[in-house]
């Protein structure tokens, strides 16, 4: 009787501690319409699974500096639910959307290109548009920024990003 007993209260702890810790993780959602309050965060896709996430491929002529994102390539954001992760979003007290933009530096010039996506669904990939002027190598930032946010409450979730020539 007593084995039993002690079988059972051993499978119960061990049944909280696996439920504690999925509690203690982020929790998922899926493809709900961006809102205010709410934790996110960004994602870019390259051109196949099979490249690195945050990999933008540039197509370059000859030795340009510059050239345009090759077709094919999207930015979705993802909504999250508390305890967030370290790196985040956050929409703010008035946030419906969540606009995007890539950052990166030519020497002490910071270069910032215009919005290219509004995303107002999670889960909702939107193309980066080949006619952006992007640099043919180096490093970068994907912005994506709570929009509206009228007392600074939102907080932008950035993508580190690798601009890389496809060699076109």
């Amino acid at each position: 009787m007593l084995r039993r007993t002690a079988s059972r209260v051993a499978i119960a702890s061990a049944v909280m501690l696996v439920a504690g810790g999925a509690l203690a993780a982020p929790a998922m959602a899926d493809g709900g319409q961006v809102g205010p309050k709410q934790y996110f965060y960004g994602e870019v896709f390259g051109l196949t699974s099979a490249s690195a996430q945050g990999v933008i491929q540039v197509s370059c002529v000859g030795g340009a500096a510059t050239g345009h994102p090759v077709a094919g390539q999207y930015v979705a954001a993802h909504q999250i639910f508390p305890p967030p992760p370290t790196t985040y979003g956050y929409t703010g007290n008035f946030g419906t959307e969540i606009d995007v933009n890539l950052t990166w530096s030519v020497g002490t010039i910071t270069v910032v290109t215009p919005t290219f996506a509004t995303l107002t669904y999670y889960d909702t990939k939107a193309e980066i548009p080949a006619s952006l002027t992007v640099p043919c190598g180096g490093t970068g930032v994907a912005v994506f920024t709570p929009y509206t946010d009228p007392d600074g409450s939102g907080i932008a979730s950035d993508v580190d990003v690798t601009f890389e020539s496809s060699g076109a």
